[in-house]
């Protein structure tokens, strides 16, 4: 019982009680075309592809998926050919540089913005500083969340963009009687990401790491999930805003919980993965998912 009591979180309560929580949604929307504006074609024409792919493609899904325990950084897109990775700029700017993240790559004129900065981390900072005031503000521009605590998960649904596309947000639950709606909620995760759409996810602890992990913490990005080289074992990819780096991990060891917690019995290298995946954290928590245009 005392175990059981230890791998409790609060999004554990609000799934039993029914509170953000239902079935998934439906995405009705596909992913951007690939279409290019006239203006961004203009811009790219004539510039080396590994640049144009970096405007066009920023979270490089392109690119094979990787190897599991061999992150790569993810950089951010620029015309004069700059390597800076894509990186939170502070504790509290986890879920604004996955939404910025997420922005850039359904949105090629952002991209291109950014992209002919001078000082790629300077703007790509204050693009994050921008999505945070939007994600902790309500419509009539009253704060309604600290800032000092990050980005509400409503917050992120709201501002939340990639295109068209827009998001709503769900907790995923880790108890067992919780254990349908945990699996609707990831199979919605799954839709989305194969259509093409990336889902950002929380990520935090529980009750036996203390009363403040068992909260929703950090935020990172589902970029794709695929099985490379046609083989059997299905790899996610995900970025993690503070390392700025991309991990690939078994899709089967992203949805298990924390195998230290006796939950998933997945490799040493795979639980290892996770863990740097989720910035540490152990437990997949709440996830925002496409619901729409506007």
């Amino acid at each position: 019982m005392a175990a059981g009591w230890a791998r409790l979180r609060l999004t554990d309560l609000l799934g039993a009680a029914g509170v953000f929580s239902g079935r998934a949604p439906v995405p009705r929307v596909a992913a951007p075309a690939d279409a290019l504006p006239d203006d961004v074609a203009a811009t790219l024409a004539g510039l080396p592809e590994p640049v144009r792919r970096g405007v066009l493609d920023p979270l490089g899904r392109a690119d094979p998926p990787g190897r599991v325990g061999d992150p790569v950084p993810l950089l951010l897109p620029s015309l004069t050919g700059r390597t800076t990775r894509a990186r939170q700029v502070d504790e509290t700017t986890c879920g604004s540089a996955v939404l910025a993240v997420l922005a850039l790559a359904g949105d090629p004129r952002l991209a291109v913005r950014l992209a002919r900065a001078t000082d790629p981390a300077a703007a790509f900072a204050a693009l994050q500083h921008s999505v945070k005031r939007a994600t902790v503000r309500t419509r009539g521009d009253v704060p309604a969340w600290p800032a000092s605590l990050g980005t509400p998960p409503w917050g992120a649904a709201r501002v939340a963009r990639y295109g068209a596309v827009r998001f709503t947000h769900r907790v995923v639950p880790d108890l067992p009687r919780s254990g349908s709606g945990r699996v609707s909620v990831w199979s919605g995760i799954l839709d989305a990401v194969r259509a093409g759409i990336p889902v950002p996810l929380y990520t935090g602890g529980d009750l036996g790491r203390g009363l403040g992990t068992a909260v929703p913490r950090h935020v990172v990005l589902l970029v794709s999930v695929g099985r490379p080289d046609g083989g059997r074992e299905e790899l996610a990819r995900v970025y993690e805003p503070a390392s700025g780096m991309l991990h690939a991990v078994p899709f089967g060891a992203l949805r298990a919980p924390d195998a230290s917690d006796g939950g998933h019995a997945g490799d040493a290298p795979a639980r290892a993965a996770r863990l740097a995946a989720l910035g540490g954290w152990p437990h997949v928590t709440w996830a925002l998912l496409p619901s729409g245009p506007p």
